[in-house]
Formats: C-alpha cells, structure tokens, sequence
C-alpha cells in the first residue's frame, strides 16, 4: 500500500514539475513568436490583417529559429498560407510563397520562380520544412524550365 501512496506522490509531483518546466518554456518563447510575427508581417503591405498559424520555435546553432505559415488579411477556408521562418535578432524573414509550380513559365517570370526556390531551400536549411522539400520541388521547376521557349527559339 505504501508503494502505491509513494507511487501516486512521484506522478503527481511529476506531472506538476512537467507541466512547470513547459510553462517556462513557453513563456521564453512568446517573445521570440511576437518578434517574428511583427517583421514577417511587416514584409506585407497591410502588417495588421496577417493570419499566422503552425508557428513554433526550435533552437539552432546558438539561436532561436521560428517556423510557420502566414497569409495576408483573412483568408478563407483552403486559402493560401506561405511558409515563413525567422531567426530570432535578425530583420529579414524568408517567406516562401508556396505556389504550385505551373505547366508553363513565362521568360519574364523565371527569375521570380528561381528566387522563390532558394527561399524554400532556406527554409530547409533552417528545419522550417521537411528535408528533401526543396530537391523535389526544384526537380519540377526545372523540368518545367526546360521546356519553355525562349525568344520564340526551341
């Protein structure tokens, strides 16, 4: 019987020192979440009207990094969200726009198309997106790059 009492004892003062330890942890956090939420909002015309969602923080080197998705003013449902990740202290977010690569680019877009692409190898790097995200996703780009034509030529 003693077991039992000494047994409910360790997991209620378990439990209390976890749940404390997570509070702590959230509360190192929301800074952090605040700040990146205002500079990644601050990217968009209208910074009052973001949506955020899936935010979360991880450390990494001797920072913080935080990961999530944004979309402007009040999307609806199945809107567009664009990744974003933000390393704590810096100004520039990377905001990936999260658009489906096309059947076809047009000449005057591929800079715009390539620039999109090293923002989501960014964000793999930062751990904001799956490893192998970018390689697949640049296999399609440039297999759709491949076959534009240029000039009127190919």
């Amino acid at each position: 019987m003693k077991r039992f009492i000494i047994l409910g004892a360790s997991i209620c003062l378990f439990s209390g020192v976890a749940h404390a330890a997570g509070a702590a942890r959230h509360g190192e956090t929301a800074p952090v979440i605040a700040e990146a939420e205002r500079h990644v909002a601050a990217t968009l015309p209208d910074p009052h009207g973001v949506t955020f969602r899936n935010v979360a923080v991880h450390p990494m080197d001797a920072t913080s990094v935080v990961c999530g998705e944004m979309a402007p003013h009040n999307p609806p449902a199945g809107g567009v969200f664009m990744k974003f990740g933000y390393v704590q202290g810096q100004d520039d977010p990377v905001i990936f726009s999260g658009r489906e690569v096309p059947q076809k680019v047009e000449f005057n877009e591929v800079n715009s198309w390539l620039n999109d692409s090293i923002k989501l190898e960014d964000l793999e790097e930062m751990g904001c997106v799956p490893r192998g995200t970018y390689h697949s996703y640049n296999e399609r780009l440039n297999r759709v790059m491949s076959q534009r034509k240029q000039f009127g030529v190919n």
